[in-house]
């Protein structure tokens, strides 16, 4: 498996790339700038240096690939940083198109599904930049015509579980919660499934 990984740097995006490294996949790590690139050492591990917004370097990285996984997500709920959900997803299927990658997973929101908690409602009132941006990046999937996958965890965190429930189309049930870890594992392991491709699945904690 030759895999790209994009927000290679970052908090999933590492687990993202750890555990693919420790699958033996070949791996080409994308970040925006050198002083970014993943501290690892390893014989299937590449870095390249580019700006995942930008469809012509996308182009260049994603050239004799199998897949690609986007971890990118906005820091902050603002509506410029959550923009790099679409905006990346604008690049990427247009980079996989003029390339012939067909297999995209992304990273998205549980806040997405329709039948929320009350939590999840007033979440999804206080950070709409995420809802929105997410739901653009998904459209812009859905009408690809590529081989996709939207991973849509609950809440994240740090603890160290690599093990999950994924549902096709809802959260598992009392699935609020999931570590960046067993998300990482989930974008991993659906890489060769086929029963993954053109939907969105809820990822969460692996016990009720």
């Amino acid at each position: 498996m030759r895999l790209v990984v994009l927000g290679a740097n970052g908090r999933t995006g590492k687990f993202v790339l750890g555990h693919a490294l420790a699958k033996n996949m070949d791996v080409t790590a994308v970040v925006r700038s050198a002083d970014k690139a993943p501290d690892l050492q390893n014989e299937n591990l590449q870095v390249k240096v580019g700006d995942p917004c930008d469809p012509v370097f996308l182009a260049s990285v994603l050239h004799d690939k199998d897949a690609v996984i986007s971890a990118l997500g906005g820091r902050l709920p603002t509506k410029a940083a959550t923009s790099v959900y679409f905006r990346s997803a604008a690049s990427i299927t247009e980079a996989a198109s003029a390339t012939g990658l067909r297999r995209i997973l992304v990273t998205s929101t549980a806040l997405l599904f329709p039948d929320q908690t009350l939590p999840g409602k007033i979440l999804r009132a206080i950070v709409p930049n995420v809802v929105r941006s997410a739901g653009r990046m998904e459209d812009i999937l859905k009408t690809s015509g590529l081989d996709w996958t939207s991973a849509r965890p609950g809440f994240l965190n740090d603890t160290h579980v690599a093990t999950y429930r994924a549902e096709r189309g809802s959260l598992p049930e009392k699935g609020t919660a999931v570590s960046r870890l067993a998300l990482a594992h989930f974008l991993i392991d659906a890489v060769d499934d086929a029963r993954t491709k053109g939907a969105a699945y809820g990822v969460s904690q692996a016990s009720l």
